[in-house]
């Protein structure tokens, strides 16, 4: 078995988010964080399968500071976005969200100036171990989904739900950097239906999207819009609340289809 260097995939994901970063400054792309925050996602799961009993490989901090940066801008997009058709109703709340989101990029740039990402991937690389042995990857895929097997007997709230989607996001971002980036040879037994893991990835980062939203919608922020939108804001509130219980339910019911999903 093919036993590939680490440091290829960081230094392919490193070079990957120091491009967005300069990218981003010029005019916030929505593609642009998108695809850093993958990127992000992906190192991050890459790391976690390098942990082991005598190594504690962490994400940077300072790339951290900066992916959750971006989600902060991310997220106020995303809000913007969906309210795009309320617009003309209530445009006192949008425009204390726009302003939000002006600050929040200028934090961005200010993270994005503060840190330097090549240096910073160079000074991760030199804590990889050598290889990716299929021990590893063995005791990283027993991990996971040990941990989704816990969270599917305790599943009642998104807390849960949020907590299997990462781990599940981690073993798909995982297979497909080894078989994909670094050819690794190795037929992952533990799983056999790959579009399972992605549909249910996609559908509770939907799910994960509708709790971004909702956020927006607290008491103070209510409270803070002009009152002729107050009415507007709580039908809006009622409606979104009742579509995140519904695709909930429907999340729930098909994650615990996991049960007896793995071979480990």
């Amino acid at each position: 078995m093919r036993k590939p260097q680490p440091a290829k995939v960081v230094r392919s994901l490193g070079k990957t988010i120091a491009e967005h970063c300069r990218k981003i400054p010029g005019g916030f792309d929505v593609e642009d964080i998108h695809d850093l925050r993958v990127a992000y996602k992906k190192l991050r799961s890459f790391l976690r399968l390098m942990q082991g009993d005598d190594r504690n490989v962490k994400m940077p901090d300072e790339i951290k500071v900066i992916y959750r940066s971006c989600g902060t801008v991310r997220d106020m997009q995303l809000i913007i976005e969906r309210l795009r058709e309320w617009k003309e109703i209530i445009p006192g709340f949008l425009k204390g969200i726009h302003h939000d989101l002006f600050q929040a990029k200028e934090l961005l740039v200010i993270h994005i100036e503060d840190t330097s990402i090549s240096k910073t991937i160079k000074e991760l690389m030199d804590e990889l171990p050598p290889t990716v042995t299929e021990e590893m990857l063995k005791r990283f895929i027993q991990r996971k989904v040990a941990t989704i097997h816990v969270l599917l007997l305790a599943l009642e709230h998104e807390e849960e739900l949020h907590a299997i989607r990462k781990a599940l996001k981690d073993l798909v971002y995982v297979k497909k950097i080894l078989e994909t980036e670094l050819k690794y040879d190795y037929a992952f037994p533990e799983w056999q239906d790959d579009n399972k893991l992605e549909e249910l990835t996609t559908m509770l980062g939907d799910l994960n999207d509708q709790y971004i939203a909702l956020s927006f919608l607290n008491e103070e922020r209510m409270q803070q819009a002009p009152l002729e939108e107050q009415t507007a804001l709580q039908q809006l509130l009622a409606q979104w609340k009742l579509s995140k219980e519904q695709a909930q339910q429907t999340a729930m019911q098909e994650v615990r289809s996991l049960q007896g999903f793995f071979q480990v």
